[in-house]
């Protein structure tokens, strides 16, 4: 997905341990999932296809 900086002034995302300084306009793509692109903050804005969670397997009791 595309994260775009839609503020006035430059600000710091923080994704995934990393850290990243946008400058108003810019962007930056990211792999993230739709939960994750509806928790980016103010003044960042999301947009393009999540990609899928992964699958989270159940252990199955003997």
């Amino acid at each position: 997905m595309r994260i775009t900086n839609i503020g006035r002034e430059a600000h710091k995302l923080s994704q995934n341990g990393q850290e990243y300084l946008l400058a108003p306009g810019n962007f930056i793509e990211l792999d993230l999932t739709k939960a994750e692109a509806s928790a980016i903050p103010v003044p960042f804005e999301a947009t393009g296809t999540p990609i899928k969670a992964p699958k989270i397997e159940v252990e199955k009791k003997a």
